[in-house]
């Protein structure tokens, strides 16, 4: 049988299971923690942090950023946008929930004299007073692997609560609009999922979630992430008191831009 069927049987597989619920929210975040802490993803995290943000990111950012603005990077890995930041003028916080990505952000700010504060940090949880920040970035698709759409929201909120009145937020992550081989993928497992509910079978699966092989590094890593579509990111923006003043939603990372209202 095909390496790449038996590749595919297993992502159905796995993915079924995640629709029925066999997989506990612990073992996913594992999973990503695991993927993040290993040796190739280290070194690859490095390589586009020497490569710095890209031209489309830089004028993005320079609309929406004053000078010398504080800003917090969320989900930082090892400082590709927090360096470039900083280096830029504006006074920056990166934080991570993988310990190793964190050391690894840490010795290269240290190496080039480069003043940011690094830290190991939930997005569920942010350890800042109120009102602390100007911008918030979330761009390295950060949002996606937080599991259910509450605790999406809650993320959102702790962005609203840390940042200063106008202040912005940018936020990047896949779309399952992007082509329509996402949209038939999803569309089959809402079939599926519709199915369950009337066998009695229910879960605390979404559209949108999705257990499959892993885009970098160990490929044969299977891991979880939820892939919004751009009104259900924009929906989620705006319960959380986030308004959407520039999207670029057509993108497979698509991008948005909000301010707190």
């Amino acid at each position: 049988m095909p390496t790449s069927w038996n590749g595919t049987r297993r992502t159905i597989t796995r993915s079924l299971a995640l629709v029925r619920g066999r997989y506990s929210l612990a073992e996913l975040e594992d999973g990503i923690r695991s993927k993040y802490s290993d040796r190739v993803e280290l070194e690859a995290a490095q390589r586009h942090t020497a490569a710095g943000i890209t031209a489309g990111e830089y004028l993005l950012l320079n609309g929406h950023v004053p000078p010398r603005a504080q800003v917090l990077d969320i989900g930082c890995a090892t400082g590709r946008v927090s360096l470039a930041l900083q280096r830029a003028g504006c006074f920056v916080i990166g934080v991570d929930i993988n310990e190793a990505m964190i050391r690894t952000a840490t010795k290269l700010a240290r190496d080039a004299a480069i003043p940011v504060g690094f830290r190991v940090m939930d997005a569920r949880a942010l350890g800042f007073r109120s009102e602390s920040f100007d911008a918030v970035l979330m761009v390295g698709s950060v949002i996606c692997y937080i599991r259910g759409r509450t605790a999406r929201v809650r993320v959102f909120r702790e962005v609203h609560r840390v940042l200063r009145p106008g202040g912005t937020v940018f936020v990047a992550t896949p779309s399952r609009e992007y082509s329509w081989k996402f949209r038939a993928w999803f569309a089959a497992l809402g079939l599926v999922h519709r199915a369950l509910r009337l066998l009695g079978r229910d879960s605390d699966w979404e559209p949108g979630d999705r257990f499959g092989p892993a885009w970098s590094g160990d490929t044969t890593r299977l891991l979880y992430w939820h892939m919004y579509s751009p009104a259900e990111l924009r929906a989620d923006l705006a319960a959380a008191g986030l308004a959407v003043i520039q999207a670029f939603p057509d993108a497979y990372m698509m991008s948005f831009v909000a301010r707190r209202s």
